[in-house]
């Protein structure tokens, strides 16, 4: 009898303790869930804003959630198959396909670049310095922003019609136009000297890896990213049956704008889904994967500017050494944030591109991270 008690009483014990696991793991999914919610309904509140969606690693779990109509009107929320283009957010996926390169021994960062190009540029140098493979990374090539050079002119004007103009430039703008300007650039100081803000360093590079592995970018980063971190919906060239999932993107006042014209698409190019930025997230939370340790080793120091492989490094009190990067296309705007010290990450993306959208992502993150750290 007294047995038989204390099996009873086992399975009660073990029953109860089953039920607060489970209590404790839903509190926790509340809590992350609650935030995306709260922080979303905020962002909403704004009439430029149509639709957002959120992913969140946190501490192992992912966490994605999507959020109002990606064309006003017609109800379509966003959800888990939803491809956005991440602009600039690119770049750091470009970074850490170049680190695998150097891990590989495929190149070196002290390399002249000039090793890797199948034409001869006596114009990549000065003063007898050549721009190194780590310059490009760092944006202290001194290349320029954009190319052709006409596109830079038209962003000292930022209007509504941008979008359009650039668009009718990139549209028939492809390699063979892309190396004949490369040989108009004059540096105006020694490589490595001094940061400036480049897209055309990263479609450079993207020449150089696709001369090393002898394959086209957009397969490069597809099958890297698939088989590294089981991303399956990530691409710079969207397949066929993809396309219907592209979301579209609004602009200043609202117009539907066009989706960005890319040459290698390593400057700005990928196009992917939030479930697969999460994975993102986790690939760069491993603490024991070698490549991404040294995609983030600080390759430049500029005053308080450090940067990685394209990822820019900072720090402060309150969250340690984090990296942020910002992604802002025609119609789309997103940030993706890396939290080490708290085991976080966090990406919020809108299809809808202003100049003070960036600010109104960045309060979501802020109060993400407040809510989670």
């Amino acid at each position: 009898m007294k047995i038989k008690f204390l099996l009873i009483l086992s399975i009660l014990i073990f029953s109860n303790c089953k039920k607060s696991d489970k209590k404790a793991v839903s509190k926790h999914i509340d809590k992350v869930q609650m935030s995306m919610d709260k922080n979303a309904d905020s962002l909403l509140l704004d009439s430029k804003i149509n639709a957002v969606s959120i992913g969140v690693y946190k501490d192992g779990k992912k966490y994605t959630s999507h959020y109002g109509e990606l064309d006003k009107g017609k109800g379509n929320t966003p959800s888990d198959n939803t491809i956005y283009e991440i602009a600039s957010v690119s770049k750091t996926f470009t970074g850490v396909l170049v680190a695998n390169a150097v891990l590989e021994g495929k190149l070196a960062l002290e390399d002249d670049i000039r090793k890797y190009l199948k034409e001869d540029f006596k114009n990549f140098e000065y003063n007898g310095e050549p721009i190194r493979v780590k310059h490009l990374l760092t944006h202290t090539s001194r290349m320029s922003k954009f190319l052709p050079e006409s596109i830079n002119e038209l962003f000292n004007d930022f209007n509504e019609d941008l979008p359009f103009k650039v668009f009718e430039i990139q549209k028939d703008y492809g390699k063979k136009e892309f190396f004949r300007d490369l040989h108009t650039i004059e540096l105006d100081t020694i490589p490595g000297a001094k940061y400036a803000y480049s897209n055309v360093d990263t479609e450079l590079m993207a020449e150089i890896l696709e001369n090393v592995y002898d394959k086209l970018f957009n397969d490069i980063l597809k099958d890297y990213f698939k088989k590294s971190t089981d991303m399956h919906n990530t691409y710079i060239n969207l397949p066929k049956q993809k396309e219907q999932y592209l979301a579209n993107g609004y602009g200043m006042t609202g117009k539907l704008v066009p989706y960005e014209v890319v040459i290698y698409g390593a400057d700005g190019g990928v196009k992917t889904t939030m479930p697969d930025l999460v994975n993102y997230m986790q690939l760069h939370l491993d603490v024991n994967n070698k490549v991404v340790a040294e995609s983030h080793r600080n390759l430049s120091e500029n005053g308080n500017r450090k940067i990685g492989y394209y990822l820019p490094i900072k720090n402060n009190e309150e969250y340690g050494t984090y990296y942020s990067m910002h992604g802002g296309g025609f119609g789309s705007q997103n940030w993706f944030f890396l939290l080490p010290e708290y085991n976080l990450g966090i990406s919020v993306i809108t299809n809808q591109s202003d100049l003070d959208t960036a600010d109104k992502l960045m309060k979501v993150v802020k109060g993400l991270i407040k809510d989670l750290k």
